[in-house]
């Protein structure tokens, strides 16, 4: 049986959106900030329904979210499993929904071709396109990889339903990388 969980409606307002970029001594520190989820608490918004189960809500979902009264529909935005928490965002143009970059470790990475002539090239960044079955159309974005961690950074903001899918990684137009 699964325990009900607490739904938490994140305001567009929310400071949490609002931070200032800090100073950053290397590209990797500034991925490492720019790819950090927001931790979002039920202080950063207000409770706005239940649901039994965080298995049943994927990033970005629309449906299923059963709270009504709402001038605009609610997405999901995060996932709490550890207190059982939902958090959602009010429209489809919510801050919450939206990053320009995200981390990846190597255990979601599947290199598809040799890896050994891109290595020098990608802590500096490549400039790849990105494929997703989540979008009709491939994104442009910039690969960096520093040790075990990957990164992607986007020159604006996608939807974060993409870390739902596979994504296929492309060079110079070759399939090079897929992340699960």
């Amino acid at each position: 049986m699964t325990k009900k969980g607490q739904i938490v409606e994140i305001p567009a307002s929310s400071p949490i959106y609002s931070t200032e970029l800090p100073i950053f001594h290397s590209k990797k520190e500034e991925l490492i900030w720019k790819s950090l989820k927001k931790e979002y608490s039920l202080f950063n918004g207000f409770l706005v329904g239940e649901h039994h189960g965080t298995q049943d809500f994927k990033l970005g979902q629309r449906k299923g979210i059963n709270v009504g009264g709402k001038k605009a529909p609610l997405y999901v935005i995060a996932i709490d499993e550890l207190d059982n928490r939902i958090f959602v965002g009010a429209g489809e143009d919510h801050a919450g929904l939206f990053s320009d970059c995200f981390h990846y470790s190597n255990n979601q990475i599947e290199w598809v071709s040799e890896k050994n002539n891109l290595e020098i090239l990608l802590q500096n960044g490549i400039s790849v396109e990105i494929e997703s079955s989540a979008f009709e159309d491939r994104f442009d974005a910039k690969l960096y990889i520093f040790d075990n961690d990957f990164f992607l950074e986007f020159e604006k903001p996608i939807s974060i339903t993409i870390q739902n899918y596979l994504i296929e990684v492309f060079y110079q137009d070759s399939l090079i990388i897929k992340i699960q």
